[in-house]
Parts: structure tokens; C-alpha cells; sequence
């Protein structure tokens, strides 16, 4: 909190705003950037503490995460063209998932899908990293969203190393959770300064990278607490994809409007499902609050159906999905209709 109160205030000092467009920054004054050092000043404190001592794996993570770092910052500055972004996005997942050997290697029978080969494991985990960088990035598009979801999967990953007893992994967890807790008190609305490129890169990275790491950690031993919460290997795939869902999806769903209608999957617009709540009359708070609550449910319902067969449960997240934007549209298309009725 102490960096971010920093960060904030030298930002106003030097007056480095992000401008309202009207468009997809609808805040009504020019707000500092750049909360995200505040974050990763907090987080590469504790992972330099909680790193194992002589594991390589986890410098290569630093430096993929420092590197997304600097490459938001120049972002949030300087306003980057997507495609180099991009570039930067594939480096920093190939450099981990490589040199650190963190990837998906099977799909343990879910879709019929077992041990994947090497080269195909390591190019299907450096897309899907990097289709969560952006994802996660997406929806740092209103008040305290990206935090609080950051918090939730953060916390969740935590608790799941936690209970195999991977003391490492989960101060560096709950480390990014406490250090993004403390951007979201000045992030939450009314927000007094963004999370920007500078944290919702190296924090979906993050957020990805573990997901991956507790996968392939799962089980340690058959007596770990672990066994009572996730039952099989299966069960430990379907949580990643549970904690994972739903900023993919809405990215999917984005990238599929954008597609149909010849625009660049990367040209920001006001598609994404918080645009919508926003666009329904519902505040930012409100709109967080929803999004949270779909995520919550959405894990929940990985988590309770894990002994069903798995794509059952990833069709019932993705119809549960589908329920919550099909009534938030719905809300949407009769509050704008209102509005031009009194216009």
C-alpha cells in the first residue's frame, strides 16, 4: 500500500494521467496510471523471500515477469502498438514455460485427451499464456475489477498450494494477493489511481503461470489435505479451468464480435462483458460486483461437480456463463432503449 500511495502521488506530481476518451475511459477526470509498480514492488519483495533456494524455474519467472513489467510500463507511457505488445507477451511466456519446463503435458482424458507431445505441450501452453495475459488485461477496464479478480485467484491458488503444504508457492501466492489488496484501495470506485498495463500483464501472467505450476504440482503425497478438496488429477484440470473461465471466455467471445465484423481482435471497444454491465445502468461497483460473484460461482461449480465427466462441468460453466451475458444484454438493450426514448 505504502509503494502505491508513492506511486500515486508522484504520478500527480508529474501530472502522467490516463485521458477520458468517452469511449472505453468514460472516467470523468484525468487519474494517474501506472498502480501496477505498487504491485510489483510488493510481489517481487515476497517472491525474492519465498523463492526456493537453487531452483532455477523460478528465475526465469522473474525475469518473464519483470519483462511483461517494463513492457506495461512503456505501454501505460508511451502507448504501444498492440503488435509488439504482443511480441513481448510471446517472449516472456516462451522464456517460462521452456527454460522453467512449467507447461500443459496432458489433458489427463478430459475431451478423450491424454499425455500431449513435448513440442505441442510447449506451443499450447505459450498461446494459452498468452491469451491470458490478454484476457486478464481486458477486464482491467473499470474500478477494482482487475484487483479484485486478481485477489480471487491469487487467494484461491494460495489456498490450494496451501493445502499441499508448498509453503514456497503459496507466500508468493498470497504475497501478490496482499500486494494487489493494497492497489485496490485506491483502485476501488470512485478510483483514485489504475492498476494499467504496468500490473494486469505480469499479473495474468502470474496468475496463469501458477494455475500450471499447482496443476502440475498436484498430488505431492496421498496423505496431503489436497486429497479432500480435489480428488483426482482430472478434478485438479478442471479447477484450473474453473479459476481461469471467465476472463477467457469474455475474451473468446470479444475476439469472435471483432472477427464478424472485420475488426482487429486487438482494437479496443466497448464489447467486454463490464462495458455491458456499465451500459445496463449498473455503477462500477455494481458491475464488479457481478463479475465477482459469476466467478465465484463459476469455481464453486468446478469444484462441488468434479467427480461428473469434465465436459459436462466445463458445458455447465460455460451455460452458466452464457445465462449471466444473455441477461445482462438483455438489461443493456432496454436501458439504452430508454435513454434514446427520452433523448
Amino acid at each position: 500500500m505504502y509503494a502505491v500511495r508513492k506511486t500515486l502521488f508522484i504520478m500527480t506530481q508529474r501530472k502522467i494521467f490516463d485521458i477520458p476518451d468517452n469511449t472505453r475511459k468514460i472516467h470523468g477526470a484525468s487519474i494517474p496510471s501506472l498502480g501496477g509498480i505498487g504491485v510489483f514492488i510488493g510481489y517481487i519483495a515476497v517472491a525474492t523471500f519465498f523463492m526456493y533456494s537453487g531452483n532455477a524455474g523460478w528465475y526465469y519467472i522473474i525475469g518473464s515477469t519483470v519483462l511483461l513489467f517494463f513492457t506495461g510500463v512503456y505501454d501505460d507511457l508511451m502507448n504501444m502498438r498492440p503488435s509488439k505488445k504482443l511480441i513481448a507477451q510471446l517472449i516472456a511466456a516462451a522464456i517460462t514455460i521452456y527454460f522453467a519446463d512449467i507447461r500443459i503435458s496432458s489433458f489427463y482424458g478430459v475431451f478423450g485427451i491424454g499425455e500431449l507431445p513435448y513440442w505441442w505441450s510447449i506451443v499450447l501452453t505459450v498461446v494459452c499464456c498468452t491469451l491470458f495475459i490478454n484476457a486478464f488485461n481486458f477486464i482491467d477496464g473499470i474500478d477494482g475489477l482487475a484487483c479484485v479478480l486478481g485477489i480471487l485467484y491469487t487467494g484461491s491458488l494460495g489456498i490450494l498450494f496451501g493445502c499441499m503444504s508448498v509453503v514456497g508457492i503459496v507466500g508468493i501466492a498470497l504475497g501478490l494477493a496482499g500486494a494487489t489488496l493494497g492497489l485496490l484501495f485506491y483502485n476501488k470506485a470512485p478510483a483514485k489511481i489504475y492498476m494499467g498495463d504496468t500490473g494486469s500483464m505480469f499479473l495474468g501472467f502470474t496468475v496463469f503461470i501458477l494455475s500450471v505450476l499447482f496443476l502440475n504440482t498436484y498430488p505431492l503425497h496421498s496423505s496431503d489435505t489436497i486429497s479432500l478438496v480435489i480428488h483426482s488429477k482430472q478434478g485438479a484440470f478442471i479447477m484450473t479451468c474453473a479459476i481461469l473461465f471467465l476472463p477467457v471466455y469474455d475474451a473468446i467471445r470479444v475476439f469472435i464480435i471483432r472477427a464478424s465484423t472485420g475488426t482487429s481482435p486487438l482494437k479496443a471497444d466497448r464489447t467486454h462483458l463490464h462495458y455491458y454491465l456499465l451500459d445496463a445502468g449498473f455503477t462500477h461497483s455494481q458491475s464488479m460486483l457481478i463479475i465477482l460473484s459469476t466467478n465465484v460461482l463459476i469455481i464453486g461449480l468446478g469444484l462441488l461437480m468434479q467427480e461428473m465427466n469434465p465436459v459436462v462441468i466445463l458445458l455447465g460453466m460455460l451455460l452458466l456463463a452464457s445465462a449471466v451475458l444473455f441477461v445482462i444484454y438483455r438489461l443493456r438493450q432496454r436501458h439504452l432503449a430508454k435513454g434514446k426514448a427520452i433523448a
